[in-house]
């Protein structure tokens, strides 16, 4: 069964990544995160705002840009050819970049629309896309907004994170109603 197909808009994305990295900041300076912590997500977090202004300028605004889910047979060839990449660079004694080849697959395999997409692509084709066209940021970005439209919940339900960081605020918040 097809899954949804999610309309990207990348003007709006990049204001979600800098509204992202001015939360990130606040939070810095309010001492809740490591200074050395906040600069490592602060400088994936630009990377990613900085490749999505450049598609923007490159592509317009106007461009279709578009991803979905899975489906579970999608998932399992998906899976197949990461193992078969993996082991082919392996046998050939190359060093991948595991990371960076995982960002193009999953980015590729739940592409729907992008300027540098054929029509009707195959997942291959998809895939080979990703990997030659944008910048590798922009393969980061689109892996990682592929990856929470496959995540289970897709934002309906409260991760464990958030349950965490909604207790410790309300922790925070009673201790700071009990006089000393």
């Amino acid at each position: 069964m097809p899954r949804d197909i999610i309309e990207l808009n990348l003007d709006e994305e990049a204001d979600q990544l800098a509204d992202r990295l001015d939360d990130l900041a606040a939070r810095q300076v309010d001492g809740d995160v490591d200074a050395d912590q906040a600069q490592q997500v602060a400088g994936g977090l630009e990377q990613q705002m900085y490749a999505l202004e450049a598609a923007l300028e490159e592509y317009s605004a106007d461009a279709t840009w578009s991803i979905r889910a899975f489906t579970p047979g999608e998932k399992a060839e998906l899976t197949g050819l990461i193992r078969r990449a993996k082991e082919q660079a392996t046998r050939a004694g190359q060093d991948a970049d595991v990371e960076a080849m995982l960002d193009n697959y999953w980015a590729g395999a739940g592409l729907v629309d992008a300027p540098f997409v054929e029509d009707d692509a195959s997942l291959q084709e998809r895939i080979a896309a990703v990997r030659d066209t944008p910048s590798p940021y922009l393969a980061e970005f689109l892996s990682n907004r592929v990856t929470e439209e496959n995540t289970l919940g897709n934002g309906q339900r409260r991760s464990y994170s958030e349950r965490v960081a909604a207790k410790r605020q309300n922790s925070d918040a009673q201790n700071s109603d009990t006089p000393s």
